[in-house]
C-alpha cells in the first residue's frame, strides 16, 4: 500500500491569510496616526488636514482594496475543499500584494497631483493588478499538465467545478491584460490609469453580486 504526504488543510491559509491582511490594514492607519503630532502643532489644524489629503485619500484607497480582497477571498474560498500546490502558491503570491499594498497607497498619495505621480500610479497599479499575474503564472504548469487544474469543490458550490475553473481562468486572464494595459496607461496618462483603478475596485466590493450575476448568466446558457 502506497502511502501519500497530505498537503495542508485550507485552514492553515486561511489563518496565514487573516493575518497578513490585519497587519497590512494596521499599516495604512498607521500612516494616518503618524501626522497627529503635526497636525496638532500645526497652528491651523484644518489647514493641515487639508494638505494631507491625499494622505487620507491613500488610505481609504487602500482600506477599500484590501477590505474588499479579504472578501473576495473568503467569498470564493469558502468553497474550496482541500488543497494542492497551485492552491498554496497563489495564496501566497496574493499575500504578497497585500503586503505591498501600504507601500503603493503611500506612494499615490506622496507624489499626488505632482511631476512624479506617474511613478505613484504605477506602482499602485502593478500591487491592484499582480495577484491575476501571479495567479496565471502559478497555475501555467497545471494547466499544461492537465489541461485543468483539479480542484474539488463543496456539495453546496453554485457553479459547476469544470466551469467555475474554465471561469477562474478566462477571469483571471481579462483582469491580467487589463492590468498590463493600465500600466501602460499610467506612464502616459495617470489620471486616465486612476479611473481604471477606480472602476476595478468598484467592481469588487461586492463578490457575493459579481458571482450571483456569473451563475445566473451560466444557468440561462445552460437552458
Amino acid at each position: 500500500m502506497n502511502k501519500s504526504v497530505k498537503n495542508i488543510s485550507h485552514k492553515n491559509i486561511d489563518t496565514l491569510s487573516d493575518g497578513v491582511f490585519s497587519i497590512a490594514l494596521t499599516l495604512l492607519g498607521i500612516e494616518v496616526v503618524a501626522l497627529v503630532p503635526e497636525l496638532t502643532h500645526s497652528g491651523d489644524v484644518l489647514s493641515a488636514l487639508v494638505d494631507h489629503l491625499p494622505t487620507f485619500l491613500g488610505f481609504f484607497i487602500g482600506f477599500v482594496v484590501l477590505f474588499s480582497w479579504w472578501y473576495e477571498y473568503h467569498v470564493s474560498g469558502q468553497y474550496v475543499v482541500g488543497t494542492n500546490v497551485m492552491i498554496v502558491w497563489s495564496h501566497g503570491f496574493t499575500l504578497l500584494w497585500v503586503a505591498l499594498m501600504p507601500f503603493a497607497v503611500a506612494m499615490l498619495a506622496e507624489t499626488f497631483n505632482t511631476d512624479d505621480f506617474k511613478w505613484g500610479m504605477l506602482f499602485f497599479t502593478i500591487c491592484l493588478f499582480g495577484q491575476y499575474w501571479t495567479r496565471i503564472l502559478v497555475s501555467i504548469p497545471g494547466m499544461l499538465a492537465k489541461g485543468m487544474v483539479d480542484l474539488t469543490w463543496t456539495e453546496d458550490s453554485p457553479l459547476d467545478p469544470k466551469q467555475l475553473q474554465r471561469y477562474l481562468v478566462v477571469f483571471n486572464s481579462v483582469f491580467a491584460l487589463l492590468g498590463i494595459i493600465t500600466v501602460i496607461v499610467s506612464m502616459v496618462y495617470p489620471w486616465v490609469a486612476l479611473g481604471i483603478c477606480g472602476l476595478v475596485i468598484l467592481y469588487s466590493i461586492n463578490p457575493v453580486a459579481s458571482m450571483g450575476r456569473l451563475v445566473r448568466q451560466l444557468e440561462k446558457t445552460q437552458k
